[in-house]
């Protein structure tokens, strides 16, 4: 495996657990097709995904 292979995971794992933690999703409860499937909606309509992260945004606030 090419160090560009490994980078590549590596960001690919980080862009994952960031939108894991920035919308309200279950990891353990969320499978690899409808992650997919969520990527290409919030690509499509990208103004649901910025929606969806500042209502997280705003309840995270208030419980803190």
């Amino acid at each position: 495996m090419t160090m560009d292979s490994i980078a590549h995971l590596r960001a690919t794992r980080r862009y994952i657990t960031s939108m894991m933690l920035n919308l309200p999703i279950q990891p353990t409860e969320t499978s690899v097709a409808t992650l997919l499937v969520m990527l290409d909606h919030f690509s499509a309509y990208p103004d649901e995904y910025l929606e969806l992260l500042n209502d997280n945004q705003l309840s995270t606030r208030k419980t803190s």
